[in-house]
């Protein structure tokens, strides 16, 4: 079974992708004259620090002056080209944002750009394996001296909630209207901020249980976020958007035409995985038929193509995305020219962590193969809906950690000037064939000191000695654990809903799901809570115990001073000073509607409120944080607010 059989339809598909995708649209070659042209296109790969505006080149050089300064090490600027993946397209998406952001004060003056804000970088995080969303994809800088005064006099920025869980030492926050927005967290001097673009909204509950979701919150990589940017900040070069995000060459005259039929059923797909893996890598590369290699991915994986589904200007179906694949691949192999065997191509890479499992297969000295629990393979998935429910899936059932569906092939390739960062695809059986179900290029753990930071010899946060725990209210003590335990371990979702007050309704609203129509009448808002408790409720497993469900959140606010109480190793209690209360209500925030805390409360009374802050224990990345605001209505501890508040 599954010889390369030639498709029946390649005029009508040529036809197809000719008329949906726009000239330049797609990387690739004509197979004839590929050795003619290499040697004059002389093809590399892009996002290089010679292809950076001015200014974002300018931000660079500074910063690496700052950092021979400090450290007396030598290098050089073009050093970015051996940035990961990620780490180019945050810096480059943000300061694209920044600098074509043009600030104006409330009476309409020109107050320059967002990016003149910015007086030197101290750090760039891409993609940080098993990090919270909110240490990835980000910029850490100086400002300069009136940059905060800037942004509370332009009429671009408002005045946010504080962060009140994540983005330590970073607690002002200033961001724009709508989404996308640019995110400024500032230190509480007004010298530091931590800055990243929001692309989506926190969902409820899907960011509750999947980490994958708000991680990818400001990767600009992911999912439609690259239409999203565009649509906002005109004019950003999307040189990553090929398949792998390593595109060849881009100037071919000849990158319209096909490299051939896609057969529909691969090879070697029908017998063992890593024959398969490998007679993939061998028809991409050394046999450059990349039509042969585009059939071992399946309609899965299209998801991960910038040219697939509704979230791309130009909707490409499934019958043609095979096409698209192709032709990526075959600019891949031209940019890496004609090899005689895989080991002048592509390396072996690795994957470190104790969740997944090496596989010893025969070639180990090509690429590298690994086991995948079900919910680690849900953190690849490319399509966030279909993540959420192939991960919510497998929790409800108890497999997350069930091996045997998913594999991955990781492995680098080898070009002209430099290597590629890792590549993994995800295998999973199709049917009876083995098929590419997604994939992710980046490295897996980011090396220390393969970037300047100069953070080292910069204090963000004052150091602080660590406080003593509060004695609170025992009748807030009792009621934040006995709502729980209804909620959670009793499965009483009528019950724990009686802990919710009225106050709460706002939040109801918050996260309705798009198109739903609000409730209108009191009865209507508490059949919503009891509905969003038992969604979550059902989501989670069967437990004994709340640390079981749970996981404490430590509060990065200095103002929010933890309680002790019994039920620590699960979520965490905390005193709110009446002056942060606004941090955590669920009233909207705008331009027009700004927090209207100061940055320096004088007056900070305890008592009145308090705060509980948990996330679900999940496996893969860190899910967003729930914080329920707790207040007293006529002599009872209530729940008057409630936040999802993603990393």
């Amino acid at each position: 079974m599954g010889g390369r059989v030639a498709g029946r339809f390649r005029l009508a598909s040529v036809v197809v992708v000719g008329v949906l995708l726009p000239a330049g649209t797609l990387t690739g070659q004509n197979q004839a004259t590929s050795s003619s042209n290499s040697s004059s296109s002389s093809p590399e790969f892009h996002g290089t620090y010679e292809e950076l505006k001015p200014a974002q080149k300018q931000l660079i050089d500074e910063w690496y002056a700052d950092y021979h300064r400090m450290t007396g090490d030598h290098t050089d600027p073009k050093e970015y080209n051996e940035f990961s993946l990620s780490t180019r397209t945050t810096y480059e998406a943000v300061t694209h944002a920044l600098m074509t952001t043009n600030l104006t004060d409330k009476s309409g003056e020109p107050m320059g750009t967002a990016l003149e804000l910015v007086a030197a970088i101290e750090a760039i995080n891409g993609k940080v394996a098993r990090a919270r969303g909110d240490l990835q994809f980000r910029m850490y800088v100086l400002l300069k001296a009136n940059a905060l005064q800037k942004l509370k006099d332009s009429s671009e920025f408002f005045r946010d909630h504080d962060n009140t869980v994540y983005h330590k030492g970073y607690p002002l926050n200033y961001r724009q209207d709508g989404t996308p927005s640019i995110q400024f967290s500032v230190s509480k001097d007004g010298k530091h901020a931590d800055i990243d673009v929001d692309y989506r909204s926190s969902g409820f509950p899907q960011a509750l249980f999947n980490g994958h979701l708000t991680a990818s919150n400001s990767d600009v990589r992911a999912g439609n976020n690259t239409q999203v940017h565009l649509q906002r900040w005109q004019g950003l070069t999307d040189w990553w958007r090929s398949l792998f995000g390593l595109p060849g060459v881009v100037d071919d005259p000849n990158a319209g035409l096909l490299p051939g039929d896609v057969p529909p059923i691969p090879a070697k797909a029908d017998g063992k995985l890593e024959d398969a893996v490998k007679d993939f890598l061998q028809s991409w590369l050394v046999e450059q038929k990349p039509e042969f290699a585009a059939s071992y991915f399946g309609p899965r994986s299209f998801a991960c193509l910038a040219e697939y589904g509704p979230q791309s200007r130009t909707v490409i179906n499934e019958g043609v995305a095979p096409y698209v694949v192709a032709k990526d691949l075959g600019a891949m192999s031209h940019a890496i020219g004609k090899v005689a065997s895989l080991q002048e191509a592509v390396q072996p890479s690795s994957l470190n962590d104790r969740e997944i499992k090496p596989v010893k297969q025969p070639y180990a000295a090509t690429f590298a193969l690994y086991q995948l629990p079900d919910g680690v393979a849900a953190d690849f998935e490319c399509d966030p809906e279909k993540a959420f429910d192939e991960f919510d899936q497998a929790r409800v059932s108890g497999k997350t950690k069930k091996y045997g569906s998913y594999f991955a092939s990781v492995f680098r390739l080898k070009a002209p000037k430099g290597k590629s960062d890792a590549i993994t695809l995800v295998w999973a059986k199709d049917s009876t064939y083995w098929k590419v179900v997604s994939w992710e290029v980046e490295p897996e753990e980011a090396k220390p000191g393969a970037m300047p930071d100069t953070r080292r010899g910069q204090t963000v946060a004052a150091s602080r000695p660590v406080k003593a725990k509060l004695k609170a209210d025992p009748g807030v003590v009792k009621a934040s654990h006995d709502f729980l335990h209804t909620w959670l371990v009793d499965d009483n979702f009528y019950g724990a809903a009686g802990y919710v007050s009225p106050r709460s309704d706002a939040c109801v609203v918050r996260y309705l799901a798009e198109g739903q129509k609000p409730p209108a009448t009191p009865e209507e808002y508490a059949a919503a809570i009891r509905g969003a408790l038992t969604t979550v409720g059902k989501d989670v497993s069967k437990v004994q115990h709340l640390r079981e469900a749970l996981e404490p959140v430590k509060p990065e606010h200095e103002d929010l001073q933890v309680v002790a109480h019994a039920g620590e190793h699960a979520y965490t209690l905390v005193a709110v000073p009446d002056s942060l209360v606004s941090s955590f209500s669920c009233e909207q925030r705008s331009t027009r509607n700004p927090n209207a805390v100061g940055d320096d409360a004088a007056q900070k009374v305890y008592g009145n409120y308090y705060a509980t802050l948990f996330t679900f224990r999940m496996a893969g990345e860190h899910p967003a944080a729930l914080t329920l605001l707790w207040g007293k209505e006529g002599g009872q501890w209530k729940i008057v607010a409630y936040e999802v508040v993603a990393p």
